[in-house]
């Protein structure tokens, strides 16, 4: 796991859930340099949240005036500046590219903006962030995937609420990787069928794929690993054989399975799980 480049003046706490990384910063003024392009791109996004007082923030060049319960997504290009009055609180939450799943296209629409969280989607993400903050040394999900990676759904589902896009080929490119998601387990899941259930072609899918930098059989193919090691993390899943938890994610080959995931990941499933559970 990389170091975190955050730890300096300023920062009161810091937990991590499976590399996302929510952290409290005390009153003042700090800046946090530069993310090195590795460090960028393990932790693509930034959510910052006022849970009290206000904040300014400069990032990229760009100010944004944080008040009491507010909250801002940018993605993590800049140095971050932070200005925060004597009585605030500020959560800065570092978002992997594990945690992403369908979610990029959202926040990456949603760079720079800022939500008022008193009602909706924004409301119950800042419900969520005070709990967790209110015991964020002693709280540990069962399974720290999990919970980072719906924490951010949560936060896509609210920037594709509010920031609206005239581009329908971001629209369909979101649902088709929605429709891939919600059909992980099944076999059967093939690019025709995914284009046939958004009512494009395939040629044209796969155009949207390769403009987002993947192919559509390369993207199943890494979100039915990336459950896989969740479930390989998971309590729950502990009296599962590996080669089910490869099954129940469309990986039916136990073989098969387990070389692709040494070669995304560098170690076997079963290498992983003994190393998860010796730590």
């Amino acid at each position: 796991m990389a170091p975190s480049p955050i730890a300096i003046a300023g920062l009161l706490s810091v937990a991590e859930y499976d590399r996302l990384q929510v952290a409290k910063v005390q009153p003042g003024q700090w800046t946090f340099p530069e993310p090195e392009r590795g460090d960028a791109a393990a932790w693509p996004y930034l959510a910052l949240y006022s849970r009290a007082g206000s904040a300014t923030i400069t990032f990229g060049g760009h100010r944004t005036d944080l008040s009491h319960r507010d909250l801002c997504m940018v993605r993590n290009h800049g140095r971050l500046a932070v200005n925060a009055d004597v009585d605030s609180e500020l959560l800065i939450i570092r978002i992997p590219a594990e945690a992403l799943g369908p979610s990029r296209q959202a926040l990456d629409a949603a760079d720079g903006s800022r939500w008022a969280t008193d009602s909706g989607t924004a409301s119950l993400i800042a419900h969520l962030l005070d709990g967790l903050a209110a015991q964020l040394d002693d709280y540990r999900p069962g399974n720290p995937g999990r919970f980072a990676y719906y924490l951010v759904g949560l936060m896509a589902l609210m920037c594709a609420e509010s920031v609206p896009t005239a581009i329908g080929s971001m629209r369909t490119l979101e649902r088709a990787k929605e429709y891939i998601e919600q059909n992980l387990g099944d076999m059967d899941l093939t690019p025709d069928r995914v284009a046939l259930a958004q009512n494009v072609s395939t040629r044209t899918l796969h155009r949207l794929f390769e403009a987002d930098g993947h192919t559509i059989s390369g993207w199943i193919r890494l979100r039915r690993l990336e459950h896989c090691r969740m479930d390989l993390t998971d309590r729950a899943s502990g009296e599962l054989s590996i080669s089910r938890i490869g099954a129940r994610w469309g990986l039916y080959d136990a073989a098969h399975f387990s070389r692709l995931f040494k070669s995304s990941y560098g170690v076997s499933p079963r290498a992983y799980r003994l190393s998860v559970e010796a730590a």
